[in-house]
């Protein structure tokens, strides 16, 4: 395996669990869809921010040892998962919080029974509901966040990402496969802007912070509190017309060559 994704699937990564405690000390954990039940991987609610502004926060999550992964899915998130991630999001917009999301995921789950359920669906309603909020969102990618699984929480105003994560349409591998074995997984990584550094240059990706930041944890909340800060003072449709400004910069830079 490719050291940098050895490194971003580590059992000992920084968890998006980890870094809400420490951003909503307390918080009402919002438990399923009301239809199809709970999905482990995601942690979702409301609560007091240590800054003392309410907080909605999304977090998906792979686990940290072998039983965990098993209950998360490795991160992939099932229709549950997103159809709970909306019930935030809507109440979000309805009481007029902002939203915070912490991401590492492989992607969406893609099993015959998430299908049958509408996956898709499920992903493009959160698409759709991140892309019109009235409120800030921001995404932080604390490992991986590739497919519609991880876009869908990405529509966001501003994006963190730590300096080792990705963010792509694929996974590596899903790379390389695409493309017959002409690339390794470790060329796919570079083949394609999905590097922080590389992001942050096309202009969709507003911070990178070190990985080996001495507090991560409170490195990474001091920077969501101030990006939330700065969003603040947009009015409604400036908000949503940032978002959609930030992603057209992004195909107005493409093709990658």
């Amino acid at each position: 395996m490719d050291e940098r994704l050895r490194r971003l699937r580590a059992a000992n990564r920084i968890s998006a669990p980890t870094v809400i405690k420490a951003l909503l000390p307390t918080m009402v954990v919002q438990r399923g869809d009301r239809l199809l039940g709970r999905d482990a991987a995601l942690t979702a609610g409301f609560g007091p921010s240590v800054t003392g502004q309410s907080l909605a926060v999304l977090g998906v999550d792979r686990g940290a040892d072998l039983a965990a992964r098993r209950a998360k899915n490795g991160g992939a998130l099932t229709v549950p998962g997103y159809r709970t991630a909306l019930r935030v999001v809507e109440h979000a917009q309805k009481f007029n919080l902002p939203v915070v999301s912490l991401i590492n995921m492989p992607g969406a789950d893609a099993s015959p029974t998430s299908e049958r359920f509408g996956q898709s669906q499920a992903i493009a309603d959160l698409m759709a509901a991140t892309g019109q909020l009235t409120v800030p969102n921001v995404v932080v990618f604390l490992g991986e966040g590739h497919s519609g699984g991880a876009l869908a929480f990405a529509n966001a105003n501003r994006i963190i990402m730590l300096d080792d994560a990705l963010f792509n349409v694929a996974s590596p591998e899903a790379v390389a496969a695409i493309l017959h074995g002409q690339q390794t997984v470790s060329a796919a990584i570079d083949l394609l802007p999905m590097t922080a550094a590389k992001l942050a240059n096309r202009g969709l990706v507003d911070q990178v912070i070190k990985h080996q930041a001495t507090d991560l944890v409170a490195t990474l909340v001091t920077a969501i509190t101030a990006q939330l800060a700065t969003l603040e003072r947009m009015g409604a449709s400036a908000l949503i017309e940032q978002r959609k400004a930030k992603f057209q910069q992004l195909l107005a830079t493409w093709p990658v060559n």
